[in-house]
Order: C-alpha cells, then structure tokens, then sequence
C-alpha cells in the first residue's frame, strides 16, 4: 500500500483517505494473526491499560464533539485493543495502511477508521480535524463508541482511531 507523504509542519498523513464502511466485511484472521506478533515483536502494553497519550486524543475527540453539540463517544476496550494492535503493525512496518477487515469486531452497524502519524497528540489531532474525510468520522453523529491506539516508534507517534455505531 501506499506509505505516508510528507507535510511540511509538525506531521504526516497518510495517502490514502479515513474508511466508513458498512457491515459486509469479509472475515480476516491474518488481521488477528498480524496484531498478535507486532505485540509481541513492539512489546505493547495490555489491552486494557489505556496509556497517557490514548487518554489525551480520546478527550481531544470528545471535546470536538461537545463543541459540535454531539454526544461524548464511549472508549470501547475491544476497539482499544483492536486500534493499538493496528498501530503496532503499521510502525511495525513503518507504513500507514488501513484495516483489511473490520469482522473480528463485533456488533455494529457502521464503523470508520482514522490512520496517520506525527510527532503530537496535539498536531495529530489538528490535522485529523483539518482532513475532511478525518473530521467527517471524529464527528459522524451515528458513531457512539471509539478505540484510540497510539504507539511511539522512532520518536514518531503512530495512530489508529477506530470509530463504532453499535448495533
């Protein structure tokens, strides 16, 4: 796939654009499969310890959304596990890509994916809102739960926000 291109500024995006799709993904083990050795090859902490800087962006997420008159998004822990073995694969690799398959992710109707890296959560955050596409899934109303991954690779931060309506 396609690596990210260069930005002058703070951070990098990727080339290719945030996903939304509806539920007729196909079934993907090599996505659980690929998220279980970058864990163990990256050294993640568990699934369930939300780190400092996930806890940052999910508030910088649900403060957009406040200022949008949109309700505050849930931290889901399977969408935080499934974020934060995304991101440990793409700085495994060093490439930003999106998810092949959202089907090990149960229950929902729509699902959105945000992808890219930097060196802030701050500047992260900005040019996630300053994207369209980016923005368009921060604040989609239908969504109600989100997962935040942010691994640290190089002196770079590497970033997948997953975003979920349940059904």
């Amino acid at each position: 796939m396609a690596g990210p291109r260069g930005r002058t500024g703070e951070d990098l995006f990727p080339a290719e654009g945030p996903r939304v799709l509806k539920r007729n993904a196909v079934l993907s083990l090599l996505l659980v499969a690929v998220m279980a050795a970058s864990t163990a090859l990256l050294g993640a902490s568990p699934a369930s310890a939300t780190t400092t800087r996930e806890a940052r962006m999910l508030a910088k997420i649900n403060h957009a959304r406040a200022n949008h008159g949109l309700r505050p998004l849930t931290a889901s822990p399977d969408l935080m596990s499934a974020a934060r073995g995304h991101t440990l694969s793409m700085a495994g690799a060093r490439t930003l890509f999106h998810t092949t398959s959202f089907s090990s992710l149960c229950c929902w109707d729509t699902i959105g994916e945000n992808v890219g890296y930097g060196f802030t959560v701050r500047g992260l955050h900005l040019q996630f809102m300053h994207s369209a596409p980016h923005r368009a899934n921060i604040l989609d109303p239908r969504m109600r739960q989100v997962g935040v991954g942010i691994v640290e690779r190089d002196g770079a931060l590497w970033v997948t926000e997953l975003f979920r309506d349940p059904h």
